[in-house]
């Protein structure tokens, strides 16, 4: 069995002045201006959609909902698809065909966003233009799910109740995910779930993930933690933070990747890895140290999100650690 050690090489900062005890604040944000700008129809320009889809799907902006009556979908003639309409998971609106689309064919989709906090008071209508392309075999594969990479350093945390985001220091790995290619040309209509150790992590709605297995990142609205990036807090969390804030306790753990191709039918595999988390933890007597990522430099000053305003000093025992130079040593 390996352990990987660290030995601190050069300290070149002092403890006192740093703040140490003073955590990063935030004072409430504004709500999310409701806007044509934060509405997805989860499809690429000039998109070609496989002509058995199960689902196409409306995402409404944050903290709002599509009214899935309005849901339209129309060929480029202006004749209506009989479909089903169905509210879907955060709010999104979802029309199912009665029957598979016409290859070839141009067609408009379109759901109305009521706009219910206020900030413009009027509906619009979310719209994308496709055109159906041949059948593609629904997908029975999900992918590959790896531990990825694990890093040291300043992360971004929501504190999911004002949605305003402060920086902390900690420790995280992001998970690495390769989407089957039988999965690729339905990922638009797929939503997420990401637990760690049997328990919910993290959400991301449809259309969240790309073709390469990159994420649409957590806005604090919508979704409070990245899909695939998991971490441990190594500050002394303030008072009252949120259970939705809080990371992990350091060590192994487990992560289960879990997708859902909307109305499909049929239940898309789960993905499960093994990964850890940890802080550094630096000795005195310059032996053997806990396992500990490569650390990476501060991100910057504390984050301000949405009319978030940050205060406090709780980056600044970052500086301790970004002057520390650390080897790793295997044994």
């Amino acid at each position: 069995m390996k352990t990987h050690g660290w030995t601190a090489l050069t300290i070149g900062v002092f403890l006192g002045g740093f703040g140490l005890a003073k955590p990063p604040s935030a004072e409430a944000c504004e709500s999310p201006l409701c806007t044509v700008e934060g509405s997805r129809v989860p499809l690429p320009p000039d998109a070609v959609v496989p002509a058995n889809v199960p689902a196409l799907v409306v995402v409404p902006p944050a903290e709002e909902w599509v009214e899935e009556q309005t849901l339209r979908l129309r060929t480029a003639e202006g004749v209506d698809v009989e479909a089903r309409l169905l509210k879907g998971p955060g709010s999104s609106g979802v029309l199912v065909p009665a029957a598979p689309l016409v290859p070839g064919t141009h067609y408009h989709l379109e759901g109305t966003i009521p706009c219910s906090n206020g900030h413009t008071g009027q509906p619009f209508a979310a719209m994308a233009d496709f055109t159906a392309g041949p059948e593609v075999a629904l997908p029975t594969a999900t992918g590959v799910l790896g531990k990825g990479t694990s890093q040291a350093g300043s992360i971004k945390v929501w504190d999911g109740g004002a949605s305003c985001a402060a920086n902390y220091f900690g420790g995280r790995t992001t998970l690495e995910f390769t989407p089957a290619p039988g999965l690729v040309p339905f990922l638009p209509w797929v939503h997420w779930t990401l637990e760690v150790d049997g328990q919910t992590w993290a959400t991301a709605p449809h259309g969240a993930v790309d073709a390469s297995g990159g994420v649409i990142p957590a806005d604090g609205f919508r979704a409070t933690r990245d899909l695939l990036t998991v971490y441990t807090l190594c500050d002394q969390e303030p008072p009252g933070m949120p259970a939705s804030a809080r990371g992990v306790s350091e060590g192994s753990h487990t992560a289960t990747l879990r997708p859902v191709l909307e109305q499909s039918g049929m239940a898309l595999p789960a993905l499960e890895v093994a990964f850890e988390v940890y802080c550094p933890h630096f000795g005195g007597d310059g032996g053997q140290e806990d396992p500990l990522p490569d650390p990476t430099p501060d991100d910057g000053p504390p984050l301000k999100a949405k009319g978030c305003s940050q205060a406090g000093g709780g980056l600044a025992t970052f500086g301790l650690l970004a002057t520390l130079r650390l080897w790793r040593r295997r044994s």
